[in-house]
């Protein structure tokens, strides 16, 4: 979901708040809870925690797109685990689907956005609006043109 990846780093890098990193890039909770999310996203003020290697503690933001084999870990395992740590926000991202799934801590069912996504990582500045129904056109476009 390079496309999703992209969008965010723009915004991110526009209004000089942060980084979206793609996957591989590890983030550890403690020594025995470690995790490669598909996006992960660090603002500034979470930089202190980043090494080359691997982001300590929780990201602004990780999205995780679901696949046949992943369901269950990315929709049960996984949003448990990033709740519990503290995570603000976690987008499970299904493509067949074509939604995005709008974890925040705390919660007790997903928000399900099927139209417009926004993102506001910092109140003081505009946000993120991505329309999905363009988002899952570009990737499908993409995995209809890609080498067979």
């Amino acid at each position: 979901m390079l496309e999703l990846a992209r969008r965010l780093q723009e915004y991110l890098k526009t209004h000089v708040i942060g980084e979206a990193l793609p996957a591989p890039f590890e983030v550890e909770f403690t020594e025995d809870s470690a995790v490669q999310p598909d996006i992960l996203v660090i603002l500034d003020p979470q930089r202190d925690r980043l090494t080359a290697a691997r982001l300590y503690g929780p990201p602004a933001l990780i999205v995780e797109v679901v696949s046949y084999s992943s369901k269950r870990t990315d929709r049960l395992h996984k949003r448990r685990l990033y709740s519990e740590e503290g995570v603000p926000e976690y987008w499970i991202v299904d493509t067949e689907a074509r939604h995005i799934e709008r974890w925040r801590p705390g919660a007790t069912n997903a928000e399900i956005v099927t139209q417009a996504l926004a993102w506001q990582p910092v109140a003081s500045l505009p946000a993120l609006t991505i329309d999905l129904d363009e988002l899952f056109h570009v990737v499908w476009m993409g995995l209809e043109s890609g080498p067979r």
